[in-house]
Parts: C-alpha cells; structure tokens; sequence
C-alpha cells in the first residue's frame, strides 16, 4: 500500500488521462500526478529521453536498469526488465547489472560498459572521479555526455520518490513505448 494515495485517472486534465494511456496507466503515473503543476513537465521530459536519438533503447534500458539496481527500486525494475529485454539485453547481462556481477564477463560494447562505469560511480559516491569523467567524455562528448547524466538523474530522482512511497509494482500493466 503506498504512503501517498494514488490520483484517479478521471480526475486528470484530458491532456493527462491522454498522456498515461499512451505510456500505460501505471501506479507511477498516478502517483506523480498528485503534483499537478510539474508532472506534465515531467512527462514532456520522459517523452525526450525516450524519443532522442542520442542513445539505442538498449544502452537507455542499461542505464535504468543499473540505476534502479543501485538505488534498490523494485519498481523500476518491474517496469524496465522486461524493456531491457526487448531492448536486446541478455539475460545474462541484465543479471550482471542487477546483481553487481562482473560485467566484463558479459558482452558489453565499451561505450556501454563505460555508462555502466559512470552510473555506478555516480550513483554510489555522487561524484565522478577526473579519471571516470574524462574516459566519459571522450566516449561520448558534451552532447552525449550530459543526456547520459540527464537519464541517471530522472531515474535517480524517480527511484527516490517511488521509494519513499513505498509503491507497488503494477501488476500486469507495463509501461508503454
């Protein structure tokens, strides 16, 4: 049972109720809209990261899923499992990020292995090293660089709040591409 009560998909502006049917009518969403001057702001943003072209959906699902394991986020990794995998993640890469496995052993790309360096660094100490940063930019450059930090921090923040709500996975609804 979540700490803050879930909104009624009814009682949505239009442009709300519309939004979450495309993305999926989820707990997250219903939650979130409990904060009606800056969810559709987060929306557009969501929709950003997952339109832009700057990432495959299987580097942006190897991030989320690193992120959502580090921040212990049952619910992240409810909804992204199952994207990683359409996404084109083994089953043994995704154990290997869920489970602090070596990631060497499996096969990721260098710049994916490098994403993974940068999340979990940042995600565990809040800073990266000149060492960590510097091989970050010279694989992927200012550009690329901060829309990779823009998704460790919409995911961070995200699994901070679902945390803190303590809220339930949905069931069978998953969300929508």
């Amino acid at each position: 049972m979540p700490r803050i009560p879930l909104t009624s998909i009814e009682d949505q502006t239009e442009p709300v109720r519309q939004w979450m049917a495309r993305r999926g009518n989820l707990n997250v969403f219903r939650l979130l809209a409990n904060a009606p001057h800056v969810f559709p702001g987060w929306t557009r943003m969501v929709d950003e990261l997952f339109a832009s072209p700057t990432f495959s959906p299987r580097m942006r699902e190897v991030v989320i899923l690193r992120v959502a394991h580090l921040q212990g986020s049952p619910y992240e990794l409810g909804q992204h499992v199952g994207i990683a995998r359409t996404a084109g993640l083994t089953e043994q890469q995704i154990d290997a990020i869920l489970e602090n496995g070596d990631l060497d052993a499996v096969n990721f790309s260098r710049t994916e292995r490098t994403a993974l360096d940068i999340t979990t660094e940042l995600c565990t100490t809040h800073r990266l090293r000149d060492d960590t940063f510097a091989a970050a930019h010279a694989a992927f450059g200012d550009e690329a660089l901060t829309e990779l930090l823009m998704i460790i921090s919409c995911y961070y923040g995200l699994a901070l709040v679902l945390n803190a709500a303590d809220l339930d996975v949905d069931a069978t609804d998953r969300f929508q591409l």
